[in-house]
């Protein structure tokens, strides 16, 4: 019987490119465990206060307070959960409320179990019927949770023993998992 000996084709070749980018953990792109503020340099915010970190079950309050000068007539804020496994929630619109005259506008929300930073950007609405979306794309503001995972590093002082071991290894798995797929069905 004549072996045949593999043959790496253009088709596998890319497959494992591919798979090999999918190792990259996606949180590299922000220094774990350091919070974001976002840029108002040029707006009518003129200060956001969140808290330094957020936590498991427990009311994350954020607020904007604007320029004295302003012809706002409401603000909302869209925040996002992303979790320790690396899975982010869908965006969540929330309008803010004013106490006082349109000057500050706050709100609430509560991270869910295991979440590992909250994502957030800013939206004005003008008397005019305009609005203003900081910043226009992405997140711009990212707050950390007392208990993070950013790929193969953690921390946070919430955590006991230092983060979640089997995250690593569900991650590497999966990918693996997905690479020998993707293999297979190019052979097909």
């Amino acid at each position: 019987m004549k072996e045949v000996a593999p043959r790496i084709t253009m088709k596998r070749g890319l497959a494992l490119a591919l798979c090999a980018l999918l190792l990259v953990p996606v949180v590299m792109a922000s220094e774990g465990g350091v919070n974001k503020d976002l840029d108002i340099e040029g707006t009518s915010i003129s200060a956001i206060n969140t808290p330094s970190e957020s936590s498991d079950g427990e009311e994350f309050d954020i607020t904007v307070t604007l320029n004295q000068e302003n012809n706002v007539t409401g603000v909302s804020w869209t925040w996002q959960v992303c979790l320790n496994s690396g899975v982010c929630l869908a965006p969540v619109p929330e309008d803010m409320t004013s106490s006082d005259e349109g000057t500050t506008w706050v709100t609430t929300m509560t991270p869910v179990e295991d979440h590992s930073y909250v994502n957030y950007r800013i939206t004005l609405e003008y008397a005019d019927g305009n609005s203003s979306v900081y910043p226009e794309v992405g997140w711009g503001g990212k707050v950390w949770s007392d208990c993070w995972v950013a790929g193969e590093t953690s921390g946070g002082d919430a955590c006991d023993g230092g983060g979640l071991p089997g995250f690593t290894m569900i991650a590497t798995v999966s990918v693996l998992g997905m690479m020998a797929i993707a293999v297979r069905r190019m052979d097909n």
